[in-house]
């Protein structure tokens, strides 16, 4: 599907999510350069729903579209809703949501990778 960005996505959310967590397991809450490089990966993702979305409507089409779309849509959302419910936590709690919505996205991005070019 996307290849590079799609692996740069995985990546990052891992790494990102991994550093939360380690933050969590001190209890302590989300820096403000976690909570930027949560913001950063949103971007990102945003970046990677708009390409998606281009080559929805240029005609290419994977072979499950509902089920891409769905997940192209919770992969979209999930970090800004993370992110807004660990800003409402100032607890160690907040950097586990942080870390677990930025986990998620790996998982979903992996998802819509498999969903775009099914196995033949």
């Amino acid at each position: 599907m996307f290849g590079p960005l799609a692996v740069a996505i995985m990546l990052a959310s891992v790494l990102v999510g991994a550093w939360c967590l380690v933050s969590a397991s001190r209890d302590q809450f989300l820096s403000p350069s976690q909570i930027y490089a949560l913001a950063g990966l949103a971007g990102v993702v945003f970046v990677l729903g708009l390409i998606a979305a281009v080559r929805l409507i240029a005609g290419e089409h994977p072979v499950e579209l509902a089920t891409f779309i769905g997940y192209l849509l919770t992969t979209v959302l999930v970090l800004p809703a993370g992110v807004l419910l660990a800003r409402l936590e100032p607890t160690r709690w907040g950097s586990v949501i942080g870390g677990g919505s930025a986990l998620v996205v790996a998982v979903l991005t992996l998802r819509l990778v498999q969903v775009w070019t099914p196995l033949q």
